[in-house]
């Protein structure tokens, strides 16, 4: 089997360049309309169209989000080759997320630049945004702690939530069932003036779900999830060049899951209730000629509940809070060059008694530029972190595009960037007998290489990216137990990925190969594939519009055994009955693929949603 394993990759590989890149040649032959075109993305720290940043961009909108039909922020993800998405179980189970190989604490995870990731374990819960609130998704790859700070190692997922826009007023109902006992139905209202815009969103979903974990202890019964959410968007123009924003929302969910711990028993029952509450607001004000003034307040708080029943039964209450302001001044100091500095402050807590020490606050002080000329452009930025616990870090970044001609484009970049020590491993509390923390650890340390080419034309966007990154002073446990900054690790690879808009068809594709080791024992850390990719196809025509995607993840080390390849295929299609009606449907595992993103536990079997969506006239 092993030889079998090892003869298919270079097949695989050779798949994937092939469709990528038949992709750019058909595209090229074909010019039409490309809708990523006034797409803006903030991997610079500042608005740019996407295909024109030096950091390696992906970018989903709404129309990628309604075509594969998903319907939360993990099945959104999915859509990507070069984010690997982990979850134990069906919806509304832990999922984490890596990029380029790193730890899932190295993912930052913004919604509405508001960061996720709690104070104590460095994790952003993603599984339980409803793809209903998304208007789009960036996913920046490689180290921007000089842009974004922390946990921004591996790279930055960025959730932008659904916005009003002037015009008249409109509403939609959707909804839907499923396989697995799911439904759902949601609603939303929006609309406004040129001074004022609002939208209105509320939903719901239940599914009774499947046995998320596999193994002799783990129980065998079905675990579902129940989410609900609601949110707010309001927009101001109260005078020309000033902008106001706000956002409130709410996400509830309770889900079911297993545990295949030799700890557990087959008949523990367990539940994890998570409830976010975040309101935000923030402002751009136009100072002087081409000169702006921006600030953003806000506050989140995570609401998390653990409740196990059973031969060890117990319950965790935790509430984690992350409540920042940022301000920042950016304009043209000469033609070209766009200078802009910051400064923000966030305040991270935990309520839990289990630590010593249970907040941490950061002090931040960043400036950057870009230069934009005819031959490319470039970019530079330094960022200073100052905190309440462990210290300074300091990042930063110089990167590079210079134009060959003939659309092709040069890239290149290297940057510095930090992860910084949790609470977990910094301050919990196992008592004097068991020590399991050290207040004396430093933050882990990444710097990265990369170089890229890119091609670009009004319909077509490709990239290919080498990067080289090394860690150092990762976090692992001694011989006692006790975390210490003990380990080094690297990573060297290739990305590709591809857009393209060909006439009826959108294009996806994106492929990550790489060698992630442990540069002291040789090993590959846990849970790395060095090959994975994916491609979905959509076709549009006159009233109605079909796709299919294709997720193949490598094997991968993990905690007890070697977990084996595996290749999921997804389906979507939808048809426009009446200007107001939509009828749609998705397959999840449309083959029916058993697999195990983790030891122990089960991907999504085969499933099938049904569902609608009414617009009424106005």
């Amino acid at each position: 089997m092993k030889k079998q394993v090892c003869s298919a990759r270079p097949l695989r590989l050779a798949a994937a360049i092939s469709i990528l890149s038949s992709t750019a040649i058909a595209a090229h032959a074909q010019a039409t309309s490309f809708e990523l075109q006034p797409v803006t993305v903030t991997g610079s720290g500042a608005p740019r169209t996407l295909g024109s940043e030096i950091a390696a961009t992906s970018a989903l909108t709404r129309g990628d989000i309604e075509r594969s039909g998903a319907r939360d922020a993990v099945q959104v993800l999915n859509l990507l080759g070069t984010a690997l998405v982990e979850q134990q179980g069906g919806a509304g189970t832990l999922a984490a997320v890596r990029i380029r190989g790193a730890d899932s604490r190295d993912t930052l995870v913004l919604i509405d630049g508001v960061p996720m990731n709690d104070v104590a374990s460095g994790q952003a819960l993603i599984q339980q945004i409803p793809a209903e609130m998304i208007e789009r998704v960036e996913v920046v790859r490689g180290n921007l702690s000089a842009l974004y700070g922390a946990n921004a190692t591996g790279g930055v997922i960025q959730i932008f939530t659904r916005r009003g826009a002037a015009g008249s007023l409109s509403a939609q109902v959707s909804g839907g069932i499923g396989d697995h006992g799911t439904h759902a139905l949601s609603a939303g209202v929006s609309g406004g003036s040129e001074l004022v815009s609002a939208r209105v969103n509320v939903g719901t979903e239940h599914t009774d779900g499947f046995s998320a974990a596999n193994g002799p202890t783990a129980n065998p019964d079905k675990d579902g999830d129940r989410r609900s959410h609601a949110s707010v968007a309001l927009d101001l123009h109260p005078a020309p060049g000033h902008t106001l924003m706000f956002d409130l929302s709410r996400i509830d969910g309770r889900a079911d899951y297993d545990s295949p711990s030799s700890f557990s028993l087959p008949t523990d029952t367990h539940v994890a209730h998570q409830v976010r509450d975040a309101v935000s607001a923030r402002g751009t004000h136009e100072i002087a000629a081409d000169w702006t003034f921006s600030w953003r307040w806000s506050q989140a708080k995570e609401h998390r509940t653990d409740t196990v029943v059973g031969g060890f039964s117990y319950e965790l209450d935790n509430v984690l809070k992350n409540d920042g302001v940022v301000a920042q001044v950016e304009g043209y100091a000469l033609p070209g060059l766009r200078v802009q500095a910051g400064a923000e402050r966030l305040s991270q807590s935990t309520d839990s008694p289990s630590y010593v020490r249970n907040k941490r606050d950061t002090d931040v002080l960043r400036i950057g530029a870009n230069y934009d000329v005819q031959w490319g452009s470039v970019q530079a930025n330094l960022r200073r972190d100052k905190t309440s616990d462990f210290g300074a870090a300091t990042s930063g970044l110089l990167g590079a595009v210079y134009k060959l001609g003939g659309n092709l484009s040069l890239v290149g970049s290297t940057s510095t960037s930090f992860t910084p020590p949790t609470l977990d491993f910094l301050f919990f509390d196992c008592g004097p007998a068991f020590p399991c923390s050290n207040p004396n650890l430093k933050p882990e340390r990444a710097r990265n290489i990369e170089a890229g080419l890119q091609w670009q034309d009004a319909t077509t966007l490709v990239r290919g990216t080498l990067f080289s990154v090394r860690y150092r002073d990762k976090i692992g446990n001694d011989a006692a137990f006790v975390p210490q900054n003990i380990a080094r690790v690297k990573n060297d690879g290739l990305e590709l990925s591809a857009r393209a808009k060909l006439d009826a068809w959108t294009l996806l594709g994106e492929a990550s190969f790489q060698d992630p080791k442990d540069e002291d024992t040789g090993l590959r850390p846990i849970r790395r594939a060095r090959t994975q990719f994916a491609l979905r196809a959509d076709y549009g025509h006159a009233n109605w519009v079909a796709g299919a995607g294709l997720r193949y993840v490598g094997d991968r080390r993990d905690t007890t055994r070697d977990l084996p390849s595996y290749t999921v295929v997804d389906a979507s299609t939808s048809m426009t009955l009446t200007p107001e009606w939509t009828l749609s449907a998705r397959i999840d595992n449309l083959f029916d693929r058993r697999y195990e993103p983790t030891v122990g536990y089960n991907g999504q079997p085969r499933a099938v949603f049904v569902g609608f969506s009414w617009r009424p006239k106005t």
